[in-house]
């Protein structure tokens, strides 16, 4: 008798496993893969920079707290999902240009150059929205977010653990124009800052009429923020973007959603 009861337990247990939820699936996340490309002079299409950010989804009453409990008290619920920062990376080309210039009342010409370098500090944010409005009217609901927001900021920065950083608290070292004896002497100007990308090598080197300065390289991305609709689970999207008509900027996107925390094109100069 006691093996038959024995044989029945066994049996309820995997019965209860078999149609179980897995966990696996139970706690899956969606993650964001940013692939952009930015042409910074064109229609030289040899200056360039590349940036690779992944992002995860993330429950917006998670991420704040403090309002999600406000809601409640007024007998609401705060709803939404923004983008947790998982990781990011740029890189830079070298580059070099030329423009027209007066020198001493002279036609002549003003250079200006940098050099490659890559960065691992790189700040962006971003979440779900909808396209369709919303006006709040009680006893509606709000309309499923069909679209995304996306771009690049040094304001606070929301963590995959629900903690959150500000970039402008973590150590960023700038160094200014390193002068060799026997060389045009360079010096260094303006102020130099916290950007959404901070490459190693910050420097944008001047020539113009005899003299020679270096200031702080601004990085394209500066600019970048974008509106798309949600690619299709697996799927991704793809875009270009111009700051305005005539500009020399313009940016190619690839956007791509997954359930794997890889970026599928990490640190790849390719879309």
């Amino acid at each position: 008798m006691h093996k038959k009861y024995y044989g029945c337990i066994v049996l309820i247990i995997a019965v209860l496993v078999f149609f179980s939820p897995a966990p696996s699936a139970a706690g899956s996340k969606t993650y964001w893969h940013f692939t952009i490309k930015a042409f910074v002079d064109l229609p030289d299409t040899n200056g360039v920079e590349w940036a690779w950010i992944t992002m995860v989804e993330y429950d917006a009453s998670k991420a704040y707290p403090a309002e999600a409990e406000t809601a409640a008290e007024f007998g609401g619920e705060l709803k939404g999902t923004v983008f947790a920062f998982v990781r990011g990376a740029a890189w830079r080309s070298a580059h070099r240009y030329f423009r027209d210039a007066t020198c001493s009342g002279l036609p002549s010409k003003s250079g200006t150059f940098w050099e490659t370098s890559e960065s691992d500090s790189v700040y962006a944010m971003g979440q779900l929205i909808s396209s369709r409005p919303f006006r709040g009217l009680p006893g509606t609901v709000p309309p499923e977010p069909d679209s995304f927001r996306f771009g690049f900021t040094t304001r606070r920065i929301l963590r995959p653990d629900g903690t959150w950083f500000d970039p402008k608290g973590q150590v960023n070292v700038f160094t200014g124009a390193i002068n060799v004896e026997g060389s045009l002497r360079e010096e260094t100007r303006g102020d130099f800052y916290l950007q959404v990308v901070n490459y190693p090598d910050n420097l944008e080197h001047h020539r113009r009429c005899g003299k020679a300065w270096a200031e702080q390289y601004l990085t394209a991305f500066r600019t970048f923020h974008i509106v798309d609709s949600i690619p299709a689970f697996g799927d991704y999207v793809f875009g270009q973007k111009s700051l305005h008509a005539g500009s020399r900027k313009r940016f190619v996107y690839h956007v791509e959603r997954s359930s794997s925390p890889e970026h599928p094109l990490w640190k790849q100069q390719t879309m």
